[in-house]
């Protein structure tokens, strides 16, 4: 039964619990430390999971993705989502977190945690999310 999935994606997983939703539905995802591109790593791009800029293009300014985030069809399939950041991540920059934050229009769910790193350790705010949508 889809209202009894709720996915937890940490660093690239997020990136799988996206693509997961734009295919099927849910009723949460949890994405903590996610970012919008593959940050110029081969293994990452090889994932699949990441927008990649059209390189075919010789005009800069009309460059478009392939691959690119169906933030829509996401909305669409999964009725809660929540996003957990940390200031000094040292793998995923702000603004990468930002810009799946923007694409997913949250704003009361998106959570900067400061000095959280990459969420290497146990966040009670993650799982009291996890229990609340239980």
């Amino acid at each position: 039964n889809p209202q009894d999935i709720i996915l937890v994606g940490h660093s690239s997983g997020a990136q799988a619990a996206l693509r997961y939703a734009e295919l099927y539905p849910l009723h949460a995802s949890i994405l903590v430390s996610a970012t919008y591109s593959d940050l110029g790593d081969a293994h990452e791009r090889a994932s699949g999971y990441y927008p990649q800029v059209d390189s075919s293009s010789s005009n800069n300014n009309n460059r478009k993705e392939t691959n690119p985030y169906l933030f829509d069809k996401m909305q669409q399939n999964c009725q809660h989502w929540h996003q957990f950041h940390s200031d000094d991540d040292p793998f995923i920059p702000l603004h990468e977190a930002e810009k799946i934050c923007k694409g997913l229009g949250l704003s009361e769910t998106y959570y900067m945690l400061p000095g959280r790193s990459h969420f290497f350790e146990l966040e009670p705010r993650i799982l009291d999310v996890i229990l609340s949508l239980c």
